[in-house]
Order: C-alpha cells, then structure tokens, then sequence
C-alpha cells in the first residue's frame, strides 16, 4: 500500500540523539575486564548449604555446565535492570507516565512527536480505555491495576521466549497506550481502529524519514548492542514498525475482570499499596485478566488475513459485549485471556516468519547477535574468574554460577528467586524484589 511507504530520507541534515548506557535500545552487558566480587552471601535467597562452600578448578564438564549458568545470569540481569526502566516502571500506569494515543485531528494530520524509540518493534499496541486510571475507578477491581496486567504481560512475555527474548533496539511484546480523557468514556472500535492506522502511519514515517546520529551519553559504560554513531533513518539503525503491529491491537477495558472474582477465596485488601501482602493471590488472579483482541483489517503484507476461527473453535474466547459482538464480524473482534492473546500472536509471528524469508533473516540475525554477545560476556567473565588473585569466588557471576551448578547436579536449587518466577519478577512491583 502507497500509504504504507515512508518519504525518501535526506542525511545531509542529521539530528544527535543521546542514548542512556541503561537505555532497553542497548540491553545487554557487553565484556569488561574485571567484575565485582559477591556480595550478600548469607542472604536467605541463597541456599546456605552452597553458599558456605569453596570453589575451586572446575573439571571439563563443569565448566561446561557453569558456562551455561552464566548465560542464564547474563539474560536474568538484561531482564531484570529493564524491568526498571521508566518505559515499563512507569509507563504501564495510566496514573503515572502511561502514553497517550494520538488525539484525531480534523484534517487527518497527526502532530505528534513523543520518543518514537518507544514504538518501534512492538508486536501490538494494548490500549487501555473506560475504568479509569485511579486504583478505585471502575474496572480496578479485586487488586487488579493496569501495571500489574503490564508485570504479568512482561513475564509471560518472557516465558514464552524461554526466557531469552530478543530485547535489542526496544523489542517487546506491546507498547501501552491509554486514551485522553475526552475520549476515554466514549470510545468505540471503529474510531480506535481508524487512530490506530494514523498512528501506525505517523509511526512508519517518521521511521523512514527522520535521519539520526546515535550517540552513547557516557562511552566508558556501553550496553550492546552499542550505537555506530553513524547518520541513518531509524530504520538503518534497527527501528521499524512490527510486523503486527498494524495488523492487530488488544483492548483493556472496564471488563478486564468480571463483577465476581474469578479466584476464590478474595482476600482482604486494604489501600492500594498494600498489594504485595497478598502477592499469592495476585499470581492467580492475574492471569484471568481478559482482552479484546481487535483485527484492524490492515494485513495486506501478512503471508494470510488475520482470523479468530481457531481461537472460537478451540472453545478459548469468552462471550462477547452485546455492542461488541455487533461489531465481531465486520471487523473480527474476539475477547480472549490475556496468555490467550499474547500466545496467539507469539505462534502468528513465528508463522509469518516461516512464510516471509526477510523476516526470518531479521530474526535470526537478531537471535545470532544477542547469543554472540552472551557468548563474548561469558568468556570475558571466565578470563577474569581465571585470574590467580580473583579465583571463581572471586567473581560474582562464576560465584553464583558455580554453585547453581552443585546445586543442580543435586536436584537440589541456589537461588531461590531466580528459580521462582514469581519472587524474581513479582506481579505485585515493577520494581521486583
């Protein structure tokens, strides 16, 4: 479609944008000549039986085994420092930084410049709309909040990589967008769909249009994958527009969850930050959190139309609004769970890349640098552990992957939050423990 195709670049004009050494641009930990030793050993995370003891050399298999605790560690710390970012702390709660989508304009033109970083290689935009931002508005009910669906979205979305998502270049499952307040209480899926093709044309644009120099703000801490600080479109620097993006969207509305708790017993639950006393209660009822799942009928360059007919056949979506399911055929409207809609898009872009070869070559490339970083990480962290006066113990990583390996090789666990996803990124604070 001609709509879709961005104007020719110019780079003889090329604007400096400063990317933070923490930024979810550039994830990962690059090598480094030396690491900090361990710190908080007797912590009651850590199993005292393993803890205690002293590592020495290591045989040729556990070596082997540590190298693969250490690319455990070196994905855990990706993910665990992002999930501290502001784009997910903060930008997850319509009370707090949440973006606003694009506001219709009369004459069709979107003047709209937030950091368009934030959404490029999105898989979906999940628009939250009706209930109300604030913990005791309509919809907030049972301890549900907007950040804590974002905290279950962003673990799941984990989970579902194996726990090795490619997080370069702002990658993740969905970009959070609420409505101002003049539409929020009179929203409907036709004019959601129709500002959420703007918004995927002003995105692609700018996309293709804007030429950029990236630069490090500090270049003694670097992340990777680290800016060429070449001039180039966002495009050339890896910033596109997901493939589904346009395709489909997901709605979070007042139903999110039904009048009556789906998870019995309901607690007791006492002013709003007092959540994290019932984190239990919040692991199972959070995934009974539902979704519309919109298809925006924008899916000419898919291998094949979006369809439901699966998803309605396999029993998995749940009866529909009577003004929604007006609306299910001419637009393909279904409400699903939230794991429901996120699996679904998950196995969709796998299915795309099978069909597209371009985007099966994006994907392994990208699979290929994010291991050949993790690959540089670990053998910079082993040289360092090597070292006569550094020692094994004298690294925090090969510390910790060292004694993730005793305790494995006795069915046995180290660390107890890294093996419990709910300890280790909690629903309850993007903050995590």
């Amino acid at each position: 479609m001609d709509s879709h195709k961005p104007q020719t670049p110019s780079k003889t004009q090329a604007k400096d944008v400063i990317i933070r050494s923490d930024s979810p641009f550039l994830p990962y930990m690059l090598p480094r000549d030396s690491y900090g030793g361990p710190k908080y050993m007797d912590d009651l995370m850590y199993n005292q039986k393993y803890a205690a003891r002293v590592a020495s050399t290591l045989t040729p298999e556990e070596l082997g085994l540590v190298r693969g605790h250490l690319g455990d560690l070196f994905h855990e710390e990706a993910s665990r420092l992002l999930r501290l970012d502001p784009t997910f702390r903060t930008g997850w709660a319509r009370n707090l930084e949440m973006a606003r989508a694009p506001q219709h304009q009369d004459n069709d033109t979107m003047h709209w410049f937030p950091d368009i970083r934030d959404y490029a290689n999105k898989q979906t935009a999940l628009y939250f709309v009706g209930g109300g931002p604030k913990p005791d508005s309509a919809g907030h009910r049972h301890g549900y909040t907007d950040r804590r669906l974002g905290c279950y979205i962003y673990r799941t979305w984990h989970a579902l990589h194996g726990g090795r998502p490619n997080l370069q270049r702002q990658r993740f499952f969905a970009k959070a967008l609420c409505l101002p307040e003049s539409e929020a209480t009179n929203w409907s899926i036709p004019g959601l769909v129709a500002a959420h093709r703007r918004l995927c044309d002003a995105t692609a644009a700018r996309l293709g249009s804007e030429v950029v120099r990236l630069r490090f703000e500090d270049t003694g801490i670097c992340g990777f994958p680290p800016p060429t600080g070449t001039a180039g479109t966002w495009c050339e620097h890896g910033l596109s527009l997901g493939h589904l993006f346009r395709a489909v969207v997901l709605v979070a509305d007042e139903h999110v969850l039904p009048m009556e708790s789906p998870v019995q017993p309901v607690p007791e639950i006492r002013g709003h930050n007092q959540h994290w006393k019932v984190a239990a209660w919040l692991e199972r009822l959070m995934p009974e959190c539902s979704v519309l799942m919109v298809r925006t009928g924008d899916d000419a360059h898919l291998s094949r139309p979006v369809s439901f007919e699966m998803l309605i056949r396999e029993g998995k979506t749940i009866p529909l609004g009577l003004e929604e399911g007006k609306l299910a055929e001419e637009f393909g409207v279904v409400r699903v769970k939230i794991g429901v809609a996120m699996r679904f898009l998950f196995d969709l872009q796998a299915e795309e890349e099978a069909a597209i070869p371009s985007l099966r070559q994006v994907s392994t490339m990208l699979t290929e640098e994010r291991e050949r970083a993790c690959h540089a990480w670990i053998e910079s962290v082993l040289q360092h552990a090597s070292l006569g006066e550094v020692g094994l113990d004298g690294n925090r990583f090969t510390w910790e992957a060292v004694r993730r390996m005793w305790a494995e090789r006795d069915g046995d666990i180290f660390d107890h939050f890294a093996e419990d996803e709910t300890k280790m990124m909690p629903i309850y604070s993007w903050y995590g423990p």
